[in-house]
């Protein structure tokens, strides 16, 4: 699945993304401004990037709403609650600016037992600080965008 998100206007107090199946539907959404990578980019790179399926951006692959309001209404699986968490966890170090991996994996198993997920997979450190990384560098390039321009990312739904 291609998103692009297109940044807003000086003025705007959101930006766009647009998702692009691969069937040729899309659905374009309002994206809050948050001064770091958007929530649903963050999505983007860490389901892909620890191969989490089942998640939120899957489900929008698959033909779901990405609509705030319609996505509360998306069937509450223990993947889609464990993705959900770690991006959460995961804004929390990029909004700080570097990856402590112990607040990290606090921050997933707090997020994950507030959902009523106990368990949550085991997480690398190599493999968290390489997504921090690639969240840190699409942030930059997200960041450097004029307004109006726009950046697309490929979504790439770890196989089943």
């Amino acid at each position: 699945m291609k998103l692009r998100a297109i940044k807003g206007k000086l003025t705007d107090r959101r930006d766009r993304l647009r998702y692009c199946r691969s069937d040729g539907s899309s659905i374009e959404i309002d994206l809050p401004r948050q001064g770091i990578l958007p929530h649903d980019l963050v999505h983007c790179v860490l389901e892909a990037g620890f191969g989490l399926r089942g998640g939120f951006m899957a489900r929008v692959a698959d033909g779901a709403s990405p609509e705030f309001q319609s996505s509360k209404a998306m069937l509450s699986t223990p993947e889609l609650s464990i993705a959900e968490s770690m991006v959460e966890a995961m804004q929390t170090q990029l909004a700080q600016g570097s990856l402590d991996f112990e607040a990290f994996v606090y921050g997933v198993t707090t997020a994950c037992r507030a959902r009523g997920i106990d368990g949550i997979p085991p997480l690398d450190p190599d493999l968290t600080a390489q997504i921090f990384a690639d969240c840190q560098a699409l942030n930059a390039r997200w960041r450097a965008l004029a307004p109006t321009q726009a950046l697309d990312v490929i979504f790439l739904e770890p196989a089943r």
